[in-house]
């Protein structure tokens, strides 16, 4: 991880459609026509921008200024920016699947697709430009429900693994109290 550790924040869920996008907030120059004007030549300030790419479009770029809309639409993200820290999209990255080649990841990850999720959800329209996309999102639904199961089931075994040491301790613990009783009583006999 690169930069400062971000804080624990609660962000706000991010609107339906844009946990697929691919946005990232960046520095970049804008000029300043009125300390242009004042120096007589081109002056530039650094300002922060964001680039919101959709996965399957290379043609649909937003590149702008960040405003105060910006921010809170994608506030983990700006968090992130803030606090230097790499700017992560959530999801299985493309390149961990290991239902698709190296190259056919770099192929997708050209198209602004970078994970499994982005192609369970992507839109016919822009899948249409990718060879077998029909096939691909398939594999990319089974492998997204697969795992969903998968974590489950480790979750109910974590779960009951734990229930079982719960249940092997408290059986010591009966024992050794049973075995103080039956010593308690012996004493009780013996007098």
């Amino acid at each position: 991880m690169q930069g400062l550790m971000q804080p624990q924040e609660n962000f706000p869920p991010l609107a339906p459609g844009d946990e697929l996008l691919y946005v990232q907030f960046y520095m970049g120059s804008m000029k300043n026509e009125e300390k242009t004007v004042e120096a007589g030549r081109p002056i530039f300030d650094s300002v922060p921008f964001v680039k919101i790419l959709v996965p399957g479009d290379r043609n649909t770029v937003v590149n702008t200024t960040v405003d105060e809309k910006v921010k809170r639409r994608f506030a983990r993200l700006w968090s992130q920016f803030q606090h230097n820290v790499t700017q992560t999209i959530e999801g299985t990255p493309l390149t961990e699947w290991p239902a698709i080649t190296r190259a056919q990841a770099d192929e997708l990850i050209y198209l602004n697709i970078t994970t499994v999720e982005q192609i369970a959800d992507l839109a016919d329209v822009y899948g249409s430009r990718i060879m077998g996309f029909q096939d691909l999102k398939r594999k990319a639904i089974t492998y997204l429900a697969a795992a969903k199961d998968s974590a489950l089931t480790e979750k109910l075994s974590a779960e009951n693994a734990n229930l079982q040491g719960q249940i092997t301790y408290l059986q010591d613990e009966l024992r050794k109290v049973n075995k103080r009783f039956e010593d308690m009583e012996a004493a009780k006999k013996n007098e």
